[in-house]
């Protein structure tokens, strides 16, 4: 039913590809006692759809052993390709929310 629901949605609107993409350089991360990661991915996530980079180790620092960094030596990019929708008599499209979650 959901599904009918959105199409019923996107009746009379224009729908327009758009291609996004992600580069990944550095990441910074703040860890405690109990927990410190080993490698780390990136996570791009909408709903069932998700895009993962490559597992980066995670080097802590000299200064503070609590807070490393993962580097990319080459940029990483990662793309996406979304459908937007537009109301003719809008000057925007909709909204899509997508999320970055880091996962050990």
């Amino acid at each position: 039913m959901a599904s009918v629901w959105k199409r019923l949605q996107r009746v009379g609107k224009h729908a327009s590809k758009f291609q996004f993409v992600a580069s990944y350089q550095e990441l910074m991360v703040e860890c405690t006692k109990k927990w410190q990661p080993d490698k780390l991915v990136v996570v791009w996530t909408r709903r069932s759809r998700r895009k993962s980079s490559k597992a980066h180790s995670w080097q802590p620092g000299i200064k503070n052993p609590y807070r490393g960094v993962v580097v990319w030596p080459v940029p990483e990019n990662i793309e996406i390709t979304v459908t937007l929708f537009k109301d003719p008599h809008a000057e925007e499209f909709e909204d899509k929310e997508w999320t970055f979650v880091i996962e050990n």
